[in-house]
């Protein structure tokens, strides 16, 4: 994978070549910062935090000479890489016809901001890190469980103000000794459950959501209880009231799941209020 910062021009809607460029040369000069390769170490860590598993899709957004598309062919994936620059296109597919991946790849030119990518079981990208703020609303409402794995930049912050809050990431991984480009940040795209829900109980269950974190009350016998530890981790949800572990999948408007405390385990279920 590459941080190709050509994908810039997408911005100013410019369009899409089809002249045949020159052979791209790693430290070229793109519109606003050089072509730069991310090491194999780093893309194999990428590739593991996203817990890749054959047959699965990935898309790589920025996708530059392939290598993080043909990395994970090599896994058994499928993949995509989109890329705006035609020179790495053509260099990209050169590249996946030598590792013998070419059936199991496709490598498009094309505009990250244009090109559906909502199909894909795990994105990976080298963005600039206000390309990464643009893309976190489109992100954010892929389908739940999708992986999201960036090399360097994280999707905190906001174009005014890099120090904002944001989505933070599940996971973040430093390489050591550090190979050029030395940390990869994974995120699993939550479910959506703010809102108020009711349990089979007649208990009430009013949830906050930022991103993968979740706040909110337990309205039950009475007592309005503050919840902790709130998180979701694609469709998995769970926090802790009044001592007592709840988890739930999260499937639409219902969730179902257990209430765990000592030894004692009961099964719950709510419904999504309107």
């Amino acid at each position: 994978m590459v941080l190709n910062w050509l994908v810039v021009s997408a911005l100013s809607g410019s369009s899409v070549s089809t002249a045949q460029p020159p052979t791209p040369v790693h430290g070229q000069e793109g519109q606003d910062a050089p072509w730069v390769v991310t090491p194999q170490e780093l893309v194999d860590t990428m590739l593991d935090m996203a817990a890749v598993e054959p047959n699965e899709l990935l898309i790589d957004l920025g996708s530059g000479d392939g290598r993080v598309v043909i990395s994970a062919a090599q896994r058994g994936l499928r993949a995509i890489g989109i890329e705006l620059d035609g020179g790495l296109v053509a260099l990209s597919r050169e590249r996946a016809e030598e590792a013998g991946v070419a059936e199991q790849t496709e490598l498009i030119q094309a505009d990250i901001f244009e090109y559906d990518f909502s199909n894909a079981d795990v994105i990976t990208f080298f963005l600039l890190p206000e390309l990464t703020i643009r893309l976190r609303p489109t992100f954010f409402n892929l389908r739940p469980g999708t992986r999201i794995v960036s090399n360097t930049w994280d999707m905190r912050g906001t174009e005014e103000d890099p120090e904002a809050p944001g989505w933070d990431p599940d996971e973040t991984i430093v390489l050591d000794p550090c190979p050029g480009f030395c940390s990869a940040n994974a995120w699993t795209v939550p479910a959506k459950v703010e809102g108020m829900w009711q349990l089979d109980d007649g208990s009430e269950l009013e949830l906050r959501q930022r991103y993968q974190m979740v706040s909110g009350e337990l309205r039950t016998g009475g007592r309005r209880i503050t919840l902790q530890e709130g998180r979701l981790t694609g469709t998995l949800l769970t926090f802790r009231a009044a001592g007592i572990r709840y988890r739930a999948e999260v499937d639409g408007a219902t969730m179902t799941g257990a209430a765990s405390q000592a030894d004692d385990t009961d099964r719950w279920r709510a419904t999504r209020q309107p």
